[in-house]
């Protein structure tokens, strides 16, 4: 007999997103990990495998700056025509629909060079992620974020 297991599901559109910046760096990104208990807008809905997904937005000309991730991470851009990415020593164009590969402690980053909002799926290979960034992030004054 299999055991039963509640539908986990959120809608994208109904996140309380933080907002997150880094002074002097032009990062300004709304974000938030939908699955996990230890984000500040955490939505008490918890994965039992060993994933982690984060949910962000870009407006036009804002960007998610440059850091490191401990897992490797898939990021799927579901909206946005023009987005410059860096990962490592490598730079592209995305736009909606596009699938991207960053290896682990790879420094990447994104900047919204478009004229519409850009939002992204982000899947990172294990349950926990320590994220570092070369300066604080406000409002949670760390270089270092995990999740």
């Amino acid at each position: 007999m299999s055991k039963r297991t509640a539908v986990k599901s959120i809608r994208l559109d109904e996140l309380e997103l933080v907002r997150a910046t880094q002074a002097g760096s032009g990062m300004d990104v709304r974000v938030n990990f939908p699955f996990s208990q230890s984000f500040p807008a955490a939505t008490g809905v918890e994965l039992e495998g060993r994933h982690n997904v984060v949910y962000f937005e870009l407006d036009p000309g804002q960007k998610l700056g440059t850091h490191v991730d401990s897992p490797e991470e898939i990021i799927v851009c579901l909206d946005g025509s023009d987005v410059e990415v860096w990962v490592g020593e490598s730079t592209g164009a995305i736009q909606s629909g596009t699938l991207t590969v960053i290896p682990p402690m790879t420094p990447h980053g994104f900047h919204n060079t478009g004229t519409e909002t850009a939002r992204f799926l982000g899947f990172f290979s294990d349950r926990t992620t320590v994220s570092e960034f070369e300066t604080p992030v406000e409002p949670l004054g760390v270089t270092v974020l995990e999740t």
